[in-house]
């Protein structure tokens, strides 16, 4: 693990195109409403701007023909393109600015003027905008009227002919401005919100199938579980896929077959088994139970322990209905194992399956499991049953798995595609194997296969890792917290 340490780093840094665009797709997915919100919200916003702040401009233009007293075709043309030229120097200097103001009787000319020559033709445009319509015309007829007379000394004696007058301006431009005020506003809006939508599929980069699992951890993938539907009604109360009651799963169930082969194979004459994951969400209490359910209907005999004292989980895949002391009880002598345990009953088991199930949140009590109690207790069990397998809390964000991994034999890793951060998932292995883990490998949950790729549903929601009711990512791992809200003994 200390070659993964250095090379898994610089695979977190690396972007492939095609896992990069499916993390994009899927902060799009979440973040469609923050990218709908901005777009809608910035358009309304400059929308408001424009109205309120709008001051309306009319425009008076006219098109006029030069021409030069006894002048040519070709003279006309290059007269009107020279006064096209000099008509800005004209306005800036003052010279006919000055003279438009005094046949106007105002101070200062109410507005602004600009000419433009028609190129090839003998044609200038003049326009004259003013926040008044009357004074936009009026403006124009100035200009009009003595332009000549001052482009005399220039160009020489000519006439200016209108040949289209726009008369006194109605149209403000009013709706073609806010028009495109709120445009600019969405695309603004739009382009924030997609900024939005990349930097988070950059920083929350996940992890969609066993290739990539493989290319950022040095550990073999046990196999994939395909996403499952979730079911609309069922009669029992669980949300989990049980493959003992659920033996319409076909493809799940041969998944989890081959998973449970490799695992056999791995384990060997190993019979402690510990199974966790990064982070809460990730559907690791489940895979647990099916598991041990695809070990026992092999002839084995299996016990399962829900070690997830702050948020277990395992009654209530089984469907138990009664309450259990749970684990700590028994390490603390306040209940016998024979009668903390569960005995699963079913035609499909050919050998014995046991639970211990949890008995309510409580994180206090979190230190029993790494104590000389559990030692022993294991110690104990390996006599009893050919397997025992530990389902615990996540590795990255709580201490327990940790505390756990003294008294176990291996560990398998619970991954969820498209779930879980990448820094997490990285994170939680380093940690076991510092700790001297023997991780046996990956089980990747909820992966796409061709006949679930369209339309399931495989546990994952928004990034809450918060089933253990605290902060977006959980406990520290380096120390306790007392748990939220207590249930009580859970009932199973």
């Amino acid at each position: 693990m200390s070659e993964t340490s250095g090379t898994g780093s610089r695979e977190l840094q690396k972007i492939d195109i095609i896992p990069f665009l499916r993390d994009l797709l899927n902060s799009f997915k979440r973040l469609w409403i923050v990218v709908l919100a901005l777009t809608v919200g910035a358009a309304a916003l400059f929308y408001y701007n424009v109205s309120v702040n709008y001051t309306p401009v009319y425009v008076a233009e006219a098109t006029v023909s030069v021409e030069v007293i006894n002048g040519s075709a070709t003279t006309n043309r290059n007269t009107a393109e020279q006064m096209g030229q000099i008509f800005p120097y004209l306005m800036s200097s003052g010279v006919l600015s000055d003279v438009v103001a005094a046949d106007m009787g105002v101070k200062s000319v109410p507005g602004t003027v600009t000419g433009t020559h028609i190129s090839g033709t003998n044609l200038l445009t003049i326009r004259a905008s003013s926040g008044k319509a009357e004074t936009a015309y009026e403006l124009l007829q100035s200009v009009l009227r003595n332009y000549p007379d001052v482009a005399l000394y220039v160009v020489g004696q000519t006439e200016l002919t209108v040949i289209d007058d726009s008369g006194v301006p109605k149209d403000t431009g009013r709706t073609a401005v806010i028009r495109g005020s709120v445009r600019r506003g969405a695309i603004i809006g739009l382009a924030l919100g997609l900024l939005i939508v990349i930097v988070r599929a950059l920083l929350y980069r996940t992890v969609h199938n066993e290739e990539e699992l493989r290319s950022i951890l040095n550990v073999p993938a046990l196999g994939t579980l395909p996403a499952v539907r979730k079911r609309v009604r069922r009669k029992d109360d669980r949300n989990e896929i049980n493959i003992l009651y659920d033996a319409g799963r076909g493809e799940y169930i041969e998944a989890m077959r081959m998973i449970r082969a490799r695992i056999e194979r791995n384990l060997k004459d190993s019979k402690v088994l510990m199974i966790t994951s990064s982070v809460s969400g990730e559907g690791k209490s489940t895979v647990a139970a099916n598991v041990a359910v695809s070990m026992a209907q092999r002839e084995k005999k299996v016990l399962l322990i829900d070690c997830d004292l702050r948020s277990p989980s395992q009654g209530r895949i089984f469907n138990l209905k009664d309450e259990y002391p749970g684990l700590v009880s028994v390490l603390r002598k306040g209940s016998t194992l024979s009668g903390a345990l569960a005995h699963i009953k079913h035609d499909s088991i050919t050998g014995a399956l046991d639970i211990l199930p949890g008995a309510g949140r409580s994180s206090e009590k979190v230190e029993a499991l790494g104590s000389g109690e559990m030692k022993e207790l294991l110690g104990s069990l390996r006599n009893q049953y050919d397997i025992v397998i530990l389902d615990t809390p996540p590795s990255a964000v709580l201490v327990d798995a940790m505390m756990l991994l003294r008294h176990v034999d291996a560990v398998a890793y619970v991954v969820m595609a498209e779930y879980a951060l990448r820094r997490y998932i990285f994170g939680g292995v380093e940690e076991l194997v510092n700790g001297g883990a023997n991780i046996i490998g990956c089980i990747l949950n909820g992966g796409r296969t061709k006949s679930s790729a369209r339309g399931y549903y495989s546990y994952r929601s928004s990034y809450r890792y918060g089933s253990y009711g605290y902060s977006k990512y959980g406990y520290s791992r380096y120390g306790y917290a007392k748990s939220g809200s207590s249930s009580g003994k859970e009932k199973k």
